[in-house]
């Protein structure tokens, strides 16, 4: 899907001749007369920009009880969502400009002053997806706002919007990715109280932050992330099928799960390599071979005889089992207690604990053989009963 230029105009919707659900025929003297009493003034007072966000937090706040009373519960509750989505789609844009101003700029102040990099490495891609979200949502707020305006006190359509920036979500994998090594970072740094820790300990204590810690903004493109399906379901839901938007509206959900759906399979991926190249890191006797490549998936890692029957039944037994290795070259014997399986989509590798980490996970030598290092051999699944590993 080729991504529209950020500087393009939308064509707003000021037709008449199709009206929303209403109980009976007086709706549409009621809103002629509504829309007579909201100057562009008023308008702007009354919808999404006022201060107090603690006002006005509903649709049917802003507008004439009259109306009101006059649309069919389906539509009233369609023009609350559009109104919520409008909303907080300007809250957070607010919330990401804090982030930017009162946090990302004075660190980036800090750098230049010190003359050196004092923000780690997944902090800092965490703060640029900051940056670039704060661009683009600010792009979609104001198109709402723009809307919301030409259209009050009935907002017809919004999806085709949203429809249009609907791709930008993809640029939320880079922020998941990092998202949690960026938060241990940064209480890392506010623990030390580093030149960053200060800072930001600094910079919370802000009025403007509203007592909330840097942590609770980062987490916001996160919540933001996880309420737009919900809001999408909502307003579909609204949306009468022989309506002017349930179209734009359907395809919008539609593509929205499907970029979201690639999202959360990039942090999945990006995550399963984590964990096997950490597991190469606790396995002695891997030489040349990398558990971390292509498609290859971590499934567990567990007791290799745990789920023999005899054993539960006997548990001593495990102290007088043992395993030999190479039985031709160098034997050497492997209590059956401490051999486990590390298993992934395409291989199976059996190993002896040999201790733990600092961290706690456990270390391994391997029993079975190794598998070849050529890229281009096929890849065998690598049991005991074929790597010179047999049970006495």
């Amino acid at each position: 899907m080729t991504s529209p230029s950020l500087k393009k105009k939308f064509h707003f919707f000021n037709n008449t001749s199709k009206t929303a659900p209403a109980k009976d025929s007086t709706l549409q003297s009621v809103l002629a007369s509504t829309q007579k009493k909201n100057s562009p003034s008023i308008r702007r007072r009354t919808i999404v920009h006022h201060t107090d966000c603690r006002r006005n937090t509903i649709w049917s706040d802003n507008v004439d009880e009259e109306l009101v009373a006059n649309l069919s519960s389906r539509e009233l509750n369609r023009q609350e969502v559009l109104y919520e989505i409008i909303k907080t789609e300007h809250e957070y844009v607010r919330d990401l400009r804090l982030i930017e101003e009162h946090f990302i700029n004075p660190i980036k102040q800090a750098e230049e002053k010190y003359r050196k990099h004092i923000v780690p490495e997944n902090l800092n891609k965490v703060f640029n997806s900051i940056s670039y979200f704060l661009f683009i949502h600010e792009v979609i707020s104001n198109c709402l706002n723009e809307r919301q305006e030409a259209q009050f006190p009935l907002v017809r359509s919004i999806s085709d919007i949203l429809l249009a920036y609907v791709w930008v979500f993809r640029a939320y994998a880079p922020y998941l990715i990092h998202y949690e090594d960026a938060l241990r970072e940064l209480d890392e740094c506010i623990r030390k109280k580093d030149k960053l820790g200060r800072l930001v300990r600094k910079q919370q204590k802000l009025p403007y932050c509203r007592n909330m810690p840097l942590t609770t903004y980062l987490l916001k493109p996160f919540q933001r992330l996880l309420k737009y399906p919900l809001l999408i379901t909502n307003l579909l839901k609204g949306t009468d099928k022989e309506g002017f938007d349930y179209e734009n509206t359907v395809s919008l959900k539609t593509k929205l799960d499907e970029v979201l759906s690639d999202v959360e399979e990039q942090k999945h991926t990006h995550d399963n390599m984590e964990r096997l190249r950490e597991l190469e890191t606790r396995i002695h006797g891997l030489g040349h071979f990398r558990l971390a490549t292509g498609d290859r998936q971590l499934l567990r890692e567990s007791p290799a005889c745990q789920k023999s029957i005899t054993l539960k039944k006997q548990p001593s037994l495990r102290k007088s089992l043992t395993v030999m290795s190479s039985p031709t070259t160098n034997p050497k014997r492997h209590s059956v207690r401490n051999l486990y399986t590390l298993e992934c989509n395409d291989i199976v590798l059996l190993a002896e604990r040999t201790g733990v980490t600092k961290e706690g996970q456990a270390k391994y030598k391997l029993v079975s053989r190794p598998p070849s290092p050529i890229d281009d051999e096929p890849i065998l699944v690598h049991r005991p009963e074929d790597s010179g590993v047999y049970y006495e």
